[in-house]
């Protein structure tokens, strides 16, 4: 099976590799661009047309998916700037890892009186670790930028354990 890279979701934009994007010029442009590939609007007598409005339609709804949440934005951003730094910065500090573990056995254990303030550590945390993202992006920093997005995923994880259990 051949891998095809998928396109480069600033680019099915026409928007600047940046990690800031204004929500609602974001939301408008995702329409627009809907509007002017949808089907309806393309009816095309030859199939290669017809598959390749629908290629740009699913490039469009899959570059919307990745530009809309910032943490996939980030891990776009990463890749489109220094291709492979994800894979090259899988492995995260020792420290970090222990660490990373005692709060998932805090979070598994949290009393109902613990969860609330666990669940606000650990917004703080993913707060903490998006802001050390964007700084080592502006300062093109980007394996520290991609050891910072793998560790938040751990914080991640374990907000998400904690929503589950309330």
């Amino acid at each position: 099976m051949i891998h095809i890279p998928a396109p480069d979701p600033f680019a099915v934009f026409s928007l600047p590799r940046q990690l800031e994007l204004d929500d609602t010029a974001l939301e408008r442009k995702y329409l627009e661009l809907s509007r002017d590939c949808h089907p309806d609007h393309n009816r095309a007598a030859d199939t290669d047309d017809c598959a390749a409005v629908l290629q740009r339609a699913a490039e469009i709804n899959d570059a919307f998916a990745v530009l809309k949440d910032p943490w996939q934005r980030a891990r776009a951003l990463i890749e489109a700037e220094s291709p492979g730094a994800l894979d090259r910065n899988k492995k995260l500090d020792p420290m970090f890892l222990a660490e990373a573990l005692e709060l998932a056995e805090e979070v598994a254990f949290a009393k109902d009186e613990a969860i609330a303030p666990l669940r606000e550590r650990l917004g703080a945390a993913l707060a903490q670790d998006f802001a050390a993202v964007a700084a080592a992006i502006a300062a093109d920093d980007y394996d520290g930028a991609a050891r910072r997005v793998h560790g938040s995923h751990y914080h991640q994880k374990a907000l998400a354990d904690l929503e589950a259990r309330a």
